[in-house]
């Protein structure tokens, strides 16, 4: 299953144009970086609503203007301290918002590098500034927070290091920052970046073991604000041991128009699988809440929902084995709605047999409130 969700920075400059920042707030960026010095360039391109911001400090004076600074007051997500004497002045600061501590640190040699170790303990956010072209120094700060708080973003001047930059080590930094005020550049990294946040989740076979009639429902359809592909669907299943690829309405219905943005998810109990290696039961849905589309070769991405129709029906009760695991879906009733079977082909659920193979993803059982926790549980 996927981790979080790699982050996508831009540092502001003072003279930066309006076209340059446009061009950032367009694209699929997740936080600015700026200084309070910088509230007179928020005046010339003010920010968009859903862009957060880490927004550098200096001074112990400086952090209650990084936390209250109008322009910006209801976006800031992290107190990004320039000095690491300042660490514990924001941590007191932050204690009672949700707001996160980070920390600027240049790496120029060896005694910077293993400060940047231990700094690494004490921040939420680690944005790493290296002297030297080689990624070996960021190598090592990655294995070494790997199993902490700490994400680790390396700030970039260019498309191409910040590409190679994600790659790192297979897994990547946890965020790029690019530092550039030129438009190919941010154009370039941002292509780069999105592509790169297809997660690729590893689906197996599962064997149909039993279908049958279980009654009337409520049945959910999860509407998105994305075109989805004809190889994509959602993974759906009772129990969080895994669940079934259910396909995208994308294939061809007799008497209505294709609806490319849904899938008929089944019954309202069922498990869905969203980005952040999380998990929400299809009733705690709402509009703007976040979910993968996952294609026949496990490539799974964001999608955004748009809305939820949810309508009582007859449900249809589908059990299959995969590694040993027994996974059910309960989905509506029709011949219009279809799972993914072995090798991408499109299986209605009127013609699925006992013995048929299905696409599933096993998960390792044990959630509490859809995170993923160490647990002995059991599901039937």
């Amino acid at each position: 299953m996927p981790g979080e969700a790699k982050q996508l920075w831009y540092f502001a400059s003072p003279d930066a144009t309006t076209e340059v920042m446009q061009a950032v707030y367009h694209r699929a960026f997740d936080c600015l970086v700026l200084s309070l010095s910088d509230a007179a360039l928020l005046e010339r391109a003010p920010l968009p609503r859903g862009l957060g911001l880490a927004v550098r400090v200096a001074s112990t004076e400086e952090i209650a203007g990084a936390l209250d600074q109008a322009p910006w007051r209801d976006q800031v997500r992290v107190v990004v301290a320039e000095q690491s004497s300042l660490l514990d002045s924001i941590a007191e600061a932050t204690a009672d918002r949700e707001i996160e501590v980070g920390l600027l640190h240049s790496v120029d040699d060896e005694a910077s590098l293993h400060a940047s170790l231990e700094l690494a303990r004490r921040v939420d956010w680690l944005i790493l500034d290296f002297r030297d072209p080689t990624n070996i120094p960021l190598e090592l700060v990655l294995a070494t927070t790997q199993n902490t708080r700490c994400r680790v973003v390396k700030r970039v001047t260019s498309a191409q290091d910040g590409v190679s930059s994600a790659m790192t080590m297979e897994c990547g930094a946890d965020g790029i920052a690019l530092a550039s005020q030129d438009l190919a550049e941010i154009t370039q990294l941002e292509s780069a970046f999105t592509e790169s946040r297809v997660s690729q989740l590893s689906l197996v076979a599962a064997e149909v073991t039993s279908l049958r009639q279980a009654g009337m429902g409520d049945r959910i359809c999860i509407d998105t604000t994305s075109q989805l592909g004809p190889d994509e669907g959602m993974l759906l299943g009772s129990t969080s041991a895994g669940g079934l690829l259910l396909c995208s309405e994308t294939h061809f219905l007799p008497y209505m128009e294709l609806r490319p943005f849904r899938v008929n998810a089944g019954s309202l109990h069922h498990y869905v699988w969203a980005p952040d290696n999380r998990t929400y039961y299809l009733s705690e849905l709402r509009a703007g809440m976040e979910v993968l589309a996952v294609n026949d070769r496990g490539g799974a991405r964001t999608v955004t929902i748009g809305r939820l129709k949810i309508e009582r029906r007859p449900l249809l009760m589908i059990e299959a084995e995969a590694e040993g695991e027994r996974l059910n879906v309960f989905i509506q009733d029709d011949w219009h709605v279809r799972l993914m079977g072995e090798g991408g082909a499109i299986r209605p659920s009127r013609e699925i047999g006992i013995g048929d193979r299905l696409l599933a993803f096993r998960d390792r059982p044990g959630r509490h409130v859809g995170i993923a926790i160490d647990e002995t549980i059991r599901e039937v």
